[in-house]
């Protein structure tokens, strides 16, 4: 065969997308006339899309220097240098040739300046390109993902919509713009874009995922799962669709299912190094820490090293009592797929547990910071929770209790439970720990059994106006509710543990009139920093404690409330001081189990026995009751009391009432 003759072969095998025919008529050719740069862009063209870039590479310098200095070739050696990370040469490619003659060198230009992060200069060259041309929906697309990725959110938007006008049914374009929306924290506008760029390619799990991963960051949990579900339907190979599906579950506290969908997401891809991150992160959180030692090692052995590994040794490293290595591992760590709120508070809890107060104040004012700026923080109206409680205190008079209908006559065939309530941090994870140690109590563990019933009632006025009926109605779906949840033993005592029912207190009364209450206090400027340092999701009542006065006022809120219910409801109250849990367990709560027609056992007191059988535990507090019972957190706040100077004339009062002393 003629040179001539391979060549007619190897575009024909190459339009067939027969490459291997190509390449060998391409290379037979080639050995015939070494210098041909028609034969060396062929091979150079064929070697880059069979994946050899070094090998296309390689034919593409040939063939410039063999006098094929085209655009085109110029653009695919380009190309394949940006794919093989030699930017600077890829750049000089461009940059030698007749980038004014040529849209496409144009193009690579940009996209190399893209790739170098030099996103204001690619942002001007696509601006270039879109004036020359002003219907190239490519050129208004990539100027929007260059804007964006340079934080100009209003103009990546503008460059969006030209494109939007070219082409209305592009799902890539609807999915970009969906991201700058999400950076505007635009939430809602961001889900219903992402939502028409999935109908636009439904078998595309890429703006499914991008929806999904949105309405988790917004609390839409179930809508998100959905979304994420019929990600990972279209690509169940894609570990970050399991990863985002964890992350979901979890915000529902399943961890179970989490732990599997984590588990997915690493056997989808075994060197996926967030997803030996979150099953970590969860495994220590479960107080599995043998695990957590296995969790490491595995990803030793698959070679993953790097700051996500660092923070699972540094939680390793904290477990094992070393928290100063602890410390000095996690602090400067910088990995985007850690969450900088919850690697600030745990730096905080290390320095604070290290007496470096100064240095853990910082720590949780970075944590508050990262909750305040997150999809939820942004959109959470801080003061709306304790509006709330003082529209429930202004309702809750004497006047208005006597209105009540009369209760049922006959009383359910199922004891009440008791409700252990308190203001969060108050020591009520160590004390359900406690009653869940006795074999004749079944403890419910932050349960919304109560808390919706009182949403599905609406106004506080909704319980004056029940009838007996209702009431027995309103008891059979707690109980209901209770046994789908967390079916008790037969005859236990079934014991409601949620701290802030403490403002349900006419709900529970309304339902349970015969059932004991427990109160966990705690000094108020402890629990209130206790609050101040926790990461919790910014949802109304939590975002409170982004801010020391803001939970301050809270507080004040609430105990002026709970003041009103003890005053206008006939309500059997048990107050336990967390102070004297913690010095004397035995004593502080042997009265407690009097109170509740308990006998005492001598189990109760074995707590980190307990704790360890519990398994997942949903609190702040998982670590802390897995160690003895110890009392440095009592009197912290004197350690923060610099930090604490401007709130002390709201908690004062609430401390003298109580009986505990600011000195």
């Amino acid at each position: 065969m003629t040179v001539t003759d391979r060549l007619r072969a190897a575009y024909a095998a190459y339009a067939k997308g027969d490459f291997a025919t190509a390449k060998a008529q391409g290379e037979a050719a080639l050995r015939a006339q070494p210098t041909n740069p028609t034969i060396l862009q062929l091979l150079g063209v064929v070697s880059c899309q069979t994946g050899s870039l070094r090998t296309g590479a390689d034919y593409l310098r040939r063939a410039l220097a063999s006098g094929g200095d085209t655009s085109d070739n110029r653009v695919n050696l380009a190309r394949a240098l940006l794919d093989l990370g030699d930017l600077d040469e890829a750049a000089r490619v461009c940059a030698e040739g007749d980038i004014a003659g040529s849209a496409d060198l144009q193009v690579m230009q940009a996209q190399i300046l893209k790739a170098q992060g030099r996103t204001t200069e690619a942002g001007w060259a696509y601006e270039k390109l879109v004036s020359d041309n002003p219907t190239d929906f490519n050129a208004w697309n990539n100027l929007g993902n260059a804007r964006h990725e340079g934080g100009d959110l209003e103009g990546a938007l503008a460059a969006f919509q030209q494109a939007r006008q070219i082409d209305p049914q592009s799902s890539l374009l609807h999915t970009n713009m969906g991201r700058v929306l999400i950076s505007m924290d635009r939430y809602e506008e961001a889900c219903l874009i992402l939502e028409k760029a999935a109908l636009l390619a439904p078998k595309d799990p890429a703006p499914l995922l991008e929806l999904g991963r949105t309405l988790t960051s917004i609390n839409h949990l179930e809508g998100g799962l959905r979304a994420l579900g019929a990600a990972a339907r279209l690509d169940p190979s894609d570990p970050k669709i399991f990863l985002a599906i964890a992350v979901a579950l979890l915000d529902q506290e399943n961890s179970a299912q989490a732990e599997k969908a984590l588990r997915f997401a690493i056997k989808a891809d075994q060197r996926f190094i967030p997803g030996y991150l979150n099953l970590g992160i969860l495994l220590e959180k479960a107080n599995r820490t043998d695990e957590l030692r296995s969790l490491i090692a595995a990803a030793a052995g698959a070679g993953l090293a790097g700051d996500e590994i660092d923070y699972l040794r540094a939680l390793l490293l904290s477990r094992d009592g070393d928290r100063a290595a602890a410390l000095d591992l996690v602090r400067d760590l910088q990995s985007p797929a850690i969450s900088p709120s919850i690697k600030a508070q745990f730096a905080g809890q290390l320095a604070d547990r290290l007496g470096r107060t100064d240095d853990a104040i910082r720590f949780y004012e970075d944590m508050n910071a990262a909750q305040a700026q997150s999809p939820m923080g942004v959109g959470v109206d801080r003061s709306a929770y304790q509006r709330a409680i003082a529209a429930l205190d202004a309702q809750t008079t004497p006047a208005w209790f006597a209105e009540w209908a009369a209760p049922p006559q006959a009383a359910s065939d199922r004891p009440a439970p008791a409700f252990l309530v308190g203001f969060p941090r108050s020591g009520t994870t160590l004390l359900d720990t406690i009653l869940m140690g006795h074999s004749d109590t079944h403890v419910l563990e932050e349960l919304t059994i109560i808390e919706d019933i009182a949403k599905s009632l609406g106004d506080l006025d909704a319980i004056r106006a029940l009838d007996a009926g209702a009431v027995a109605d309103l008891r059979a779906r707690y109980f209901a509710e209770l046994d789908r949840q967390a079916p008790p033993p037969p005859g236990a005592l079934v014991i409601d543990k949620n701290p802030l029912s403490m403002i349900r207190m006419p709900l529970i009364h309304r339902l349970f009139p015969d059932a004991k209450t427990i109160l966990a206090m705690r000094h108020p400027c402890d629990v209130v920093l206790s609050c101040y340092i926790q990461n919790f999701k910014p949802t109304e009542a939590m975002a409170s404690f982004l801010d020391l006065a803001n939970a301050s006022r809270t507080y004040d809120r609430i105990f002026h409330y709970w003041e009103t219910c003890r005053d206008v409801l006939p309500t059997d109250v048990h107050v336990l001081r967390y102070e004297a849990m913690v010095a004397d367990a035995g004593a502080a709560t042997r009265p407690l189990f009097d109170f509740l027609g308990l006998d005492w056992q001598d189990a109760v007191l074995d707590h980190q026995k307990t704790a360890s059988e519990r398994g997942f535990i949903r609190t702040p507090s998982y670590a802390q009751v897995m160690e003895p019972i110890y009392s440095s957190a009592s009197g912290r706040w004197k350690r923060y009391e610099p930090h604490m100077r401007e709130v002390l004339p709201i908690l004062a009062p609430w401390a003298e009432r109580y009986g505990y002393s600011l000195d």
